[in-house]
């Protein structure tokens, strides 16, 4: 009982001295080289999801119909949802590309990716972050994810709204 309580306080200390000194630890590890921004290693490279492919997926979320079954094998996909405050969300239609993008430098997360959409009158939509564990860090940096707008829908606070997405990740 005394042990379980001891860990778990030590467990709280340890995450708010984590949290509190954050800044600090990034500029170390900056310092020293051990933050470099995630490339592909020499020998790995991109991969690009077939046409035929592409045309499938746009097909079923313009239909509202389920995504993965035009995926090739390797690919795998899954929805992800991510909140947005644009109001703008609303000029997207399903199968708009998504471009998401890394940010190591972000002060809030370590894992942050962006979600972004170009527009039809040209301006680039910012729809918002992916929800930490999303795992696709990795991929992103290699070039072997490609996301799709499949829907929007309001957030439980009714003054938000949920973009959905798409994602297909090349895991062999």
């Amino acid at each position: 009982m005394i042990g379980s309580s001891l860990e778990a306080i030590f467990t709280v200390v340890g995450t708010v001295i984590g949290w509190l000194f954050r800044p600090l630890i990034r500029g170390v590890r900056r310092a020293l080289g051990l933050d470099r921004p995630m490339t592909p290693p020499a020998g790995i490279r991109q991969r690009e999801l077939p046409q035929d492919a592409k045309n499938g997926i746009l097909a079923a979320l313009q239909a509202d119909k389920e995504a993965k079954a035009a995926l090739p094998a390797g690919w795998r996909g899954f929805y992800s949802a991510i909140s947005s405050d644009s109001e703008r969300i609303g000029d997207l239609l399903p199968g708009t590309a998504i471009r998401l993008i890394l940010e190591p430098d972000n002060p809030d997360r370590d894992d942050a990716v962006r979600a972004e959409a170009d527009l039809p009158d040209r301006s680039t939509l910012r729809i918002g972050h992916l929800r930490q564990g999303h795992e696709l860090s990795k991929g992103i940096a290699y070039g072997r994810v490609c996301c799709w707008f499949a829907s929007r829908r309001r957030t439980p606070r009714a003054e938000g709204w949920e973009a959905v997405l798409f994602v297909a990740v090349y895991d062999p």
